[in-house]
């Protein structure tokens, strides 16, 4: 098992930072994101990465760790599922 790394991103446009998420993702990698609780944010770095990667898994979806931020892990789309 690898060792989890951090990386921040915080000063790329989002598309970039949906590009990074994206690419670990289609290493395989589980990754961990935290957004602003704008309403509806979550939900579109969620729908750019569906774009981006159909079946990709939602694994978990909930408060961040700072206030007012929603933390979204998500997985590579599950194998020998139909």
């Amino acid at each position: 098992m690898s060792k989890p790394t951090y990386k921040d991103v915080a000063n790329l446009k989002e598309d970039a930072r949906i590009e990074e998420i994206a690419a670990n993702v289609k290493l395989g990698k589980t990754v961990g994101f935290v957004t602003d609780a704008d309403p509806g944010k979550a939900d579109r770095y969620i729908q750019k990465l569906k774009v981006k990667i159909p079946g990709i898994v939602i694994l978990a979806r909930g408060s961040g760790p700072v206030p007012k931020t929603v933390m979204v892990k998500v997985g590579p789309p599950a194998v020998g599922k139909n």
